[in-house]
C-alpha cells in the first residue's frame, strides 16, 4: 500500500470527524463517484420496473434490498481515488462483473443484509477480501469504536434519506401553477400505478442523493481505525523523515568526500582498534527479537499475523553485527621529524582548511544566536524593575526552593498580569505558593513532583481549611494556564493576587 499517495491527511481522529472526513471525500470526487453510481443503480431501478410491470410497488423494496451490492462500485471508485488511481472506465467495466456477482455477494444480501453498520464493514470484505473466522477477527479489531459510529450513520442516513424524499415532493407541490387543482395529499397517493410510479421517481432521487456520502463516511470510518491501529500516519511521517534524511546524507557524504579529498594529504594516519565488547549483546537481542517473530506468527490474531509480517521486511531487519572503531594507544616507534627545510605542502593545505571551517562554524553559530535574538528578544535580556529580585528563583518542571516568598509577591504577580504577561503572573503565585509550603509549613515538597502530588500532599499535613481552598483555586487554574493555554478571568486571578499574602507573607507561617 503506497502511503505516499494518498489524496487525504493521515491523522488519528475521533469517529465524527472521520465521519466529516467522509463527507470532504464525497464531495471532492463527486463527479466520478456519482458516474459510478448511476451506471449501476439507474439501469437496475429501470429493469426492476420492467420485470415488476403492473406490480410497481415491489421495485423500491427490491432496490433496498439491493443495496449493499449498489454501494460496491461507489466504494470501488473511493478506494482507488484516495490513492490516486482513479481508475478508467474500461478498468471499471471490468471490474463491475466481479463487484456484484462475487467477493460475498449472497452474504452479503442474505445473513448479513440486516447488519446496520453495513458501511463499516463493507471495505473488510471488498479491499481485504477476507472470508470466514478471519473476517470476524479482523472486525472484532477494527470494531470500538468505529462500529457504534457506524451504526449511528445508518439511522441519520435513513431519516436524511426520507427527509429528502418528503422535500422533493414539497419541491414539485410548491412549482405546480394554481389553475391546477392538486391538492398536496395527492402527490402522496400510490392507490394506482402512475402514482407508484411516482414515487418511485422520488424514492430514487433521495436515494441517490444520499448513499454515495453514506458510503464514503463509513469508508472514513474504517480508514480511521486502520490509522489508529496500524499507525498509518507514524508510518507516513517517518517515510518522509527517511527521505529527507536520505536527501541530507547524499548532500553530507558529497561534501564529506570533497573534505576528505582535499585534506587527506595532510592529515596524519592513527590507528583504530575494532570494539569487540557489542556481538554478544546484540547476538542476545537477534535472539529476542526472533522469539518475538515466532511469537507473533503463531498467534491466532490476523493483526499479530501482519505484524509478523512486516517485521520480515529487509527494512526492518536490524539484527545485524555493526563495526564500530575506537582509539588505542599507539605503541609503535614514533617516525623521526622532518627537518624545519622541508615542509610538507598538504599540510598546510589542511590547515587553511580546517581553519576555515572553524569560522564557518562560529559564524554559523552567530547566526543561529542573532535568530534566537530576533525570535525571543526577552530571553537574553535582563528583566525589568517590575520583576520582584526577592522572590525565589525556580526552574520549570522543578520545585527548587531558593528561600522563602516575599510579602509583596501578590502585588508584583498583579502588576505582570496588567502588563500582559498572564502567564508569569500565575507562575509567580503558583511557585511563591510552593516555596512557602516547603519553608513556613515545613512540607517535604521534593524536585519533580507534580501539581497533583503537591495537592495530595497538603491535604495529608495541612489542616488549614482556607489554604487548602485558595490551592485548590490556583493549582487548577495554574494548570489550564500552563498545559493548555486557556487564561482565567481577570476577576479570578485579581482574586489570587489579593488572597495570596494572608496565607504566605513572610512570618505568617501555617500550622501543620
Amino acid at each position: 500500500m503506497a502511503l505516499e499517495t494518498i489524496n487525504a491527511e493521515l491523522r488519528r481522529r475521533n469517529v465524527w470527524e472521520a465521519t466529516d472526513l467522509g463527507m470532504a471525500m464525497a464531495r471532492q470526487w463527486f463527479r466520478p463517484v456519482y458516474t459510478a453510481w448511476f451506471a449501476v443503480a439507474l439501469p437496475l431501478f429501470v429493469l426492476l420496473h420492467l420485470a415488476c410491470w403492473g406490480h410497481w410497488w415491489l421495485a423500491p423494496w427490491l432496490m433496498w434490498w439491493l443495496k449493499p451490492l449498489l454501494d460496491r462500485p461507489v466504494l470501488y471508485m473511493f478506494s482507488h481515488a484516495l490513492f490516486a488511481d482513479p481508475p478508467d472506465w474500461r478498468q471499471f467495466w471490468r471490474a463491475l462483473p466481479g463487484l456484484l456477482c462475487r467477493r460475498q455477494a449472497l452474504a452479503a444480501l442474505t445473513w448479513r443484509r440486516l447488519d446496520s453498520a453495513r458501511s463499516f464493514t463493507l471495505p473488510v470484505g471488498q479491499l481485504e477480501g477476507l472470508t470466514g473466522k478471519a473476517r470476524r477477527q479482523r472486525l472484532r479489531d477494527l470494531s470500538y469504536p468505529g462500529r457504534g459510529a457506524a451504526m449511528w450513520l445508518t439511522v441519520v442516513g435513513l431519516h436524511l434519506e426520507i427527509a429528502l424524499d418528503f422535500a422533493l415532493i414539497a419541491l414539485v407541490w410548491i412549482l405546480i401553477p394554481d389553475f391546477v387543482a392538486l391538492e398536496f395529499s395527492d402527490l402522496l397517493d400510490d392507490s394506482d400505478a402512475w402514482g407508484q410510479l411516482w414515487l418511485n421517481v422520488v424514492g430514487f432521487c433521495g436515494l441517490s442523493l444520499v448513499e454515495p456520502f453514506y458510503v464514503a463516511a463509513g469508508f472514513a470510518l474504517y480508514l480511521n481505525r486502520r490509522t489508529w491501529l496500524e499507525a498509518w500516519d507514524l508510518e507516513l511521517g517517518f517515510r518522509k523523515l527517511a527521505a529527507r534524511l536520505a536527501q541530507a546524507g547524499r548532500v553530507a557524504a558529497m561534501l564529506a568526500v570533497s573534505g576528505i579529498g582535499l585534506g587527506l594529504s595532510g592529515i596524519p594516519v592513527t590507528g583504530f582498534a575494532q570494539d569487540d565488547a557489542g556481538p554478544s549483546r546484540i547476538h542476545w537481542v537477534c535472539e529476542q527479537r526472533r522469539a518475538r517473530e515466532a511469537e507473533l506468527a503463531q498467534s491466532n490474531s490476523v493483526v499479530k499475523q501482519a505484524l509478523a509480517e512486516t517485521l520480515k521486511e529487509p527494512e526492518l531487519q536490524i539484527c545485524a553485527v555493526r563495526e564500530r572503531w575506537r582509539w588505542r594507544d599507539d605503541d609503535a616507534t614514533e617516525p623521526a621529524p622532518r627537518p624545519p627545510h622541508d615542509p610538507r605542502p598538504g599540510q598546510w593545505f589542511a590547515t587553511i582548511v580546517e581553519a576555515l571551517l572553524w569560522f564557518a562554524m562560529g559564524l554559523l553559530i552567530a547566526v543561529v544566536i542573532g535568530w534566537l535574538w530576533r525570535r525571543a528578544p526577552g530571553a537574553f535580556r535582563r528583566a525589568g524593575p517590575h520583576v520582584v529580585k526577592s522572590s525565589p528563583r525556580w526552574v520549570q518542571g522543578r520545585h527548587e526552593i531558593a528561600g522563602p516568598p516575599d510579602a509583596g509577591l501578590g502585588d508584583a504577580a498583579w502588576r505582570l498580569w496588567t502588563e500582559g504577561q498572564p502567564r508569569e503572573a500565575l507562575r509567580m503565585l503558583y511557585q511563591g505558593s510552593l516555596a512557602g509550603l516547603a519553608t513556613q509549613c515545613g512540607l517535604p515538597i521534593r524536585p519533580g513532583m507534580t501539581e497533583e502530588e503537591c495537592l495530595r500532599l497538603v491535604a495529608a499535613q495541612l489542616t488549614d481549611a482556607e489554604l487548602l481552598g485558595f490551592l485548590h483555586r490556583l493549582t487548577p487554574i495554574w494548570q489550564a494556564t500552563a498545559y493548555a493555554h486557556r487564561l482565567p478571568d481577570e476577576a479570578d486571578a485579581r482574586s489570587l493576587c489579593v488572597e495570596w499574602p494572608r496565607h504566605f507573607a513572610k512570618g505568617s507561617a501555617r500550622p501543620a
